[in-house]
C-alpha cells in the first residue's frame, strides 16, 4: 500500500551525520521500530538537531533494507532492518526554526517522538516547501 502521511522526525546529528549522508547517498536509512510505521510514499520531514529546524524534505522509498549509511554515524548504528528515506528537497531559510514551528503547533516536549497526528503542524511545514519548490 502506497503511503501518503506526513511525518516530522529528529534526526540527531551527534549520532549520525546525516546531512553529509544525504549529500552523497541521496537517501538516509532509518531503523524500523515498533512506534513509527511508515509507509512506502509518506513524507518525511527531518528536524535537525544541530539547526533546530527542518530542513529536509524526505520519502519513504523502501523498508526492509540493510543499513547503508553507517559510515557516517559517530557511534555504532543501531543493528536491524531499516526504511531507506529518499531525498526530495532541502529548505534553507528561516520559517521552519523550532520557534516558528512552535507557533503553529509543536509542543516542544513532543521533539523526542515522532510526530505524525499534529495536521496543523505538518500542513504548514508542507506548505513552506510547496511554496519554496514553486520558486
Amino acid at each position: 500500500m502506497k503511503g501518503n502521511r506526513k511525518w516530522q522526525i529528529l534526526a540527531q546529528e551527534r549520532t549520525c551525520k546525516h546531512t553529509e549522508a544525504i549529500h552523497k547517498l541521496g537517501f538516509i536509512n532509518w531503523r524500523m521500530k515498533s512506534n513509527a510505521r511508515f509507509a512506502i510514499g509518506d513524507t518525511i520531514y527531518l528536524f535537525m538537531s544541530d539547526s533546530r529546524s527542518v530542513r529536509y524534505e524526505m520519502m519513504v522509498a523502501a523498508q526492509n533494507c540493510k543499513r547503508e549509511d553507517q559510515e557516517f554515524w559517530t557511534e555504532t548504528p543501531r543493528e536491524g532492518l531499516t526504511y531507506k528515506f529518499k531525498f526530495l528537497q532541502k529548505y534553507k531559510g528561516n520559517l521552519l526554526s523550532e520557534a516558528e514551528l512552535e507557533k503553529h503547533g509543536l509542543k516542544h516536549n513532543s521533539m523526542q517522538n515522532t510526530i505524525c497526528n499534529n495536521k496543523p503542524l505538518l500542513d504548514y511545514i508542507q506548505s513552506i516547501f510547496y511554496n519554496e519548490s514553486i520558486k
